[in-house]
């Protein structure tokens, strides 16, 4: 996990991350109650039941999402929308289609963004060497692999009151250069998870509404160009 700190994080995920301590406002209360239940790897995978079998065992998962960004200095959050495929092991592809067409594809060896001119720029992980430990971890956020997660971070979980067979993850961070752009992360869902929520260290917080996920055995052949 070393290499956070030098690491260009990818905008489009979390927005600026600035090493400050964290501010909890009063309407995320409720989400950060999962922080009093501290779970071991196979408790959470007890709890997450068999969504967390389906998508760790997933070799792929696509799905829509939709984004908001909330600064402490603006009075309403910045909201976009996409979609995402998350391939195992071989990185994240975040397309936003709105307010504007813009993408991010996220791989062990390299990071590649394309603006809404459509030009790409590129990073290699040999530039940045945090790169390929940011990918696995969003690798493994988004398949809800436990174990690998628990690698990186101290895990915590709880049943969902709200939400039929609902529930709520928590994590922090084990490494101290990555809690200083990420202090925590919550995850609500049930059949799937539904809501990634990233406080960051800075104050702010970026929300992620996931739908339509879908699992899959394999990369199609487009899709496995993108990540070569």
């Amino acid at each position: 996990m070393k290499g956070f700190c030098k690491l260009a994080w990818p905008p489009v995920l979390t927005g600026a991350l600035l090493s400050m301590a964290i501010t909890i406002r009063a309407d995320d209360a409720t989400v950060t109650e999962v922080f009093q239940h501290p779970a071991s790897a196979t408790e959470l995978t007890t709890l997450l039941g068999a969504v967390a079998k389906t998508s760790s065992a997933a070799a792929v998962l696509r799905g829509n999402f939709v984004q908001r960004k909330f600064l402490h200095e603006l009075p309403q959050p910045l909201q976009s929308s996409g979609e995402f495929l998350v391939a195992r092991g071989a990185g994240v592809d975040w397309h936003t289609l709105k307010p504007f067409d813009s993408e991010v594809l996220m791989t062990p060896k390299a990071l590649i963004q394309r603006g809404p001119d459509g030009k790409p720029q590129r990073v290699n992980a040999s530039q940045q060497p945090g790169l390929a430990a940011v990918s696995q971890v969003f690798d493994a956020l988004f398949a809800l692999d436990i174990d690998t997660l628990s690698q990186s971070f101290r895990l915590f979980g709880e049943k969902d009151a709200s939400s039929t067979g609902g529930w709520r993850l928590g994590l922090v961070p084990r490494e101290p250069a990555f809690a200083k752009l990420i202090a925590r992360i919550v995850v609500n869902g049930a059949d799937e998870p539904k809501l990634i929520t990233l406080f960051e260290a800075s104050g702010d917080r970026t929300e992620i509404e996931l739908a339509d996920i879908k699992t899959a055995t394999a990369l199609t052949d487009a899709d496995r160009q993108r990540f070569q």
